[in-house]
């Protein structure tokens, strides 16, 4: 299912992620097995639509990448997401800034997300279970639960992929991918991070809009 980002995501983001920025996974009694199965469903839930798109040979690659964010804006917490990837530097923020940066996010990390499986359509051969397979959950952190999953491409190595969900108001969703130990969350924090830092804020929500122009046309 994620067989497109895995590759590509490892190979751009492995060298900006180190092991102690990742996110702890800790004991938390407080995280019964209801909410741990719920997270679980929620993952099997998004592998589940997403093969099906994948596997369509009805749409366009238009239609099918506009599918694909859909459904995984639709198990995210875009907003959250968005707030802890820019950290600190969500307070420089105005309010018509926090809007056009959220917006932002959406149109160019997710739709990148989107895109990057639907390259892969033309290998979605066999059942998702041949390619898709949940190995557990732990509690992770005081308030989240962490989804273990394998995947295994069409050829290549199997990759090991985690999700990290929060409780949301509907149920849990997700905040982070990590991708063989390469959290999307921290490796984008880093590559934003050195955006303002060369350039300031306006500069990371220009780099943005360009990129999310130069997708969309």
């Amino acid at each position: 299912m994620m067989c497109a980002f895995g590759r590509q995501r490892r190979r751009e983001v492995i060298g900006l992620a180190t092991a102690g920025a990742l996110w702890p996974v800790m004991p938390w009694a407080a995280r019964g097995e209801i909410a741990t199965a719920d997270a679980e469903a929620v993952v099997n839930a998004l592998a589940a639509q997403v093969w099906s798109t994948i596997e369509r040979n009805d749409l366009s690659d238009q239609e099918r990448t506009d599918t694909l964010a859909a459904q995984l804006v639709a198990k995210t917490d875009v907003a959250l997401l968005s707030r802890l990837v820019l950290g600190r530097h969500w307070q420089q923020l105005d309010d018509e800034q926090k809007v056009r940066y959220q917006e932002l996010f959406d149109a160019v990390v997710m739709r990148t997300l989107a895109r990057r499986l639907n390259q892969f359509a033309k290998d979605a051969q066999g059942s998702i279970e041949d390619h898709f397979a949940l190995v557990g959950s732990a509690p992770a952190g005081e308030r989240d639960v962490l989804v273990r999953s394998t995947v295994r491409p069409q050829t290549g190595d199997t990759l090991a992929v985690d999700w990290r969900l929060r409780e949301g108001d509907a149920g849990p969703v997700i905040i982070d991918v990590i991708i063989e130990g390469v959290s999307l969350l921290v490796s984008q924090r880093s590559e934003f991070a050195a955006v303002i830092e060369r350039s300031n804020m306006e500069g990371l929500l220009a780099e943005l809009q360009a990129r999310a122009d130069s997708t969309s046309s």
